[in-house]
């Protein structure tokens, strides 16, 4: 497969970079989002039976509908988070997505603009993963659209890049190929 390009140094360590790029920006991503969109803390259970006296039943429920509010209220606190998170990190993913493509469009180096392109995948995946219960599902379609005509979009762009990339570089019949 390499034995014949004298660049194939160079296509791995492109390879490794672009990989790095896209681990690197997607820990940022997902870092960036729970500094800004805090998860809900999940509630202390404290189970001291020995706190309530020996047969006394009405203690025994305190604590076990103490118990159920607090959950029920991590459950109501989770699902208005999942509806946050799944906006915030499609967004940001979005925004990542369009960076890189534009990266890859200015010629900054195919290893940085799909490190970048791989990293709003992930935050688009990331706020699916997380966010799936907390968003309407008219929402969860809307933004799959968008991104479904971002990828294709960006997918029709390079291709075109590279077919120009391809045209310019074939050698004309006055032009000696080296």
């Amino acid at each position: 497969m390499f034995r014949n390009d004298p660049l194939w140094k160079y296509k791995i360590m492109n390879f490794i970079i672009g990989g790095a790029i896209a681990v690197i920006v997607s820990t940022l991503l997902v870092l960036g989002l729970k500094i800004f969109i805090p998860p809900p803390q999940y509630p202390a259970y404290s189970y001291d039976y020995n706190s309530c006296a020996s047969g006394d039943q009405a203690c025994y429920e305190r604590q076990q509908r103490e118990s159920r509010d607090r959950q029920e209220e991590y459950t109501k606190l989770s699902k208005t988070y999942g509806g946050k998170i799944f906006i915030a990190a499609n967004i940001a993913g979005i925004i990542v997505l369009l960076l890189g493509i534009l990266c890859f469009g200015l010629g900054l180096g195919t290893n940085i603009g799909v490190g970048i392109i791989l990293s709003g995948a992930f935050g688009i995946i990331y706020g699916y993963a997380l966010g799936w219960t907390g968003a309407d599902d008219a929402v969860k379609f809307g933004v799959g659209v968008v991104v479904a005509l971002i990828l294709i979009g960006g997918g029709v762009a390079v291709n075109r890049m590279h077919a120009k990339a391809a045209a310019s570089s074939t050698p004309g019949p006055d032009q000696i190929k080296i």
